[in-house]
């Protein structure tokens, strides 16, 4: 303990962050509190003594800056400021660099990328990784300190820095514009038990991207960032890349008939829509029918209220599959499923993006061009409660055995 409470110590004073670019954050933070006051959810929530706070945590965040600031401490203030108002789907970003996914994987351009200063500044840690892995296997399944993989080609590990903070490193990297040293991620702590906000790198374009009120549960970290420790994901669901958008009505067992749904695009879901429709008013025949939105980001109404429409009609029993993945309009799915007759949702509580979203998808440049803020065009007043917190499911399902022989066996027990 001793020695990794001063690896610690270490390790805060060994940040590589003169290197990073440096803006002058005012104006910045003047273009996002601009930005946010033109959104329907400011509106609506900032009233009253609501509205003196904001002006208070925005004269505050100002005062606070100095005349140049790295990029990332400027990101958390902008952040900062945004998180203000519950509407996960409103963010500031930083823009993707020029390059494409071909280049990453192209030696020539990595030779180039790896002498460029956007490499060789990048924030990184100075101290024995080989010591850090050490102490960081050491750590409890359930501690958010640990070693990640991340994806296949990374392995990060997570530490605490203070009591509230921690950062993520890259341990391994197969992925060249990556080294073991550099900083992936910088987590803080919120005020609800095991949700954080994280600040982290795209792991192919390494721009600053801010992730609110991230779930931390089952030792997954992001969508593709789980414990190593950890065996199969059964909250995740793990598909074959060309089967991934691809709905299909299919039979468990006699009483039981099962979809998953991972996405409603608007764009690349009309046939599939249109298929899974035919489908259930051709085949849809068992009393009950699990619906699994694991992993569904969501979409469009256009693509997910005809199959809402269809089940409805179908009068088989719905039991919903959801995990923390399950957001926007996979989650306003979720509660319009519940709102069915003898509906039973299980799993894991949604991501809690569904009360506000963009239709338009407009963005805005900042006065620097570093970062880019996309506002909210659009309101479901019905699920406010959930913005943020997400829709908790009914039966809560264990990690560590399959969600769909769990769910089977709570039918079979009915």
């Amino acid at each position: 303990m001793k020695n990794l409470l001063t690896l610690i110590i270490l390790i805060t004073l060994s940040f590589n962050l003169s290197a990073q670019a440096n803006c002058d954050c005012k104006p910045e933070l003047d273009f996002v509190y601009e930005q946010m006051k033109g959104m329907n959810s400011f509106k609506h929530q900032v009233k009253g003594n609501k509205k003196t706070e904001f002006e208070n945590l925005y004269q505050q965040l100002r005062g606070e800056m100095a005349n140049e600031m790295t990029k990332v401490d400027c990101f958390w203030k902008l952040n900062q400021l945004e998180h203000f108002v519950n509407d996960k789907h409103a963010e500031v970003y930083e823009p993707r660099p020029d390059y494409t996914m071909d280049d990453i994987f192209d030696s020539t351009f990595i030779k180039s990328y790896r002498t460029s200063d956007t490499f060789k500044k990048h924030p990184k840690v100075d101290l024995d990784l080989t010591q850090l892995k050490t102490q960081l296997k050491s750590k409890p399944a359930a501690s958010i300190e640990g070693i990640y993989n991340a994806g296949s080609r990374m392995k990060l590990g997570v530490y605490r820095i203070d009591a509230d903070s921690l950062v993520g490193v890259v341990l391994e990297s197969q992925i060249s514009i990556w080294e073991p040293g550099q900083i992936y991620a910088y987590i803080k702590e919120t005020d609800s038990p095991s949700r954080f906000n994280i600040v982290f790198y795209g792991q192919l374009y390494k721009n600053l991207v801010f992730a609110e009120e991230q779930l931390f549960e089952n030792g997954q970290l992001f969508s593709t960032t789980r414990k190593e420790t950890k065996d199969e994901a059964y909250d995740i669901v793990n598909v074959i890349s060309g089967d991934a958008e691809n709905f299909k009505l299919t039979r468990l067992n006699e009483n039981v008939q099962y979809v998953w749904m991972n996405s409603f695009n608007r764009s690349s879901m009309r046939k599939n829509r249109d298929q899974l429709i035919t489908q259930i008013e051709n085949e849809l025949n068992a009393p009950y029918l699990i619906v699994d939105l694991r992993n569904n980001v969501g979409g469009s109404d256009k693509i997910s209220k005809p199959i809402i429409k269809t089940i409805k009609k179908s009068k088989a029993q719905v039991y919903i599959l959801t995990n923390f993945y399950t957001g926007s309009n996979g989650e306003l799915t979720t509660g319009r499923l519940r709102k069915l007759k003898n509906t039973v949702h299980l799993g894991q509580t949604t991501y809690g993006a569904l009360a506000y979203g963009t239709n338009y998808g407009r963005t805005y440049t900042s006065p620097s061009g570093m970062f880019t803020y996309m506002p909210t065009d659009m309101r479901q007043a019905s699920f406010l409660k959930y913005e943020n917190q997400g829709i908790a499911p009914q039966i809560t399902l264990d990690a560590n055995t399959d969600w769909i022989e769990q769910t089977l066996s709570i039918i079979e027990k009915k």
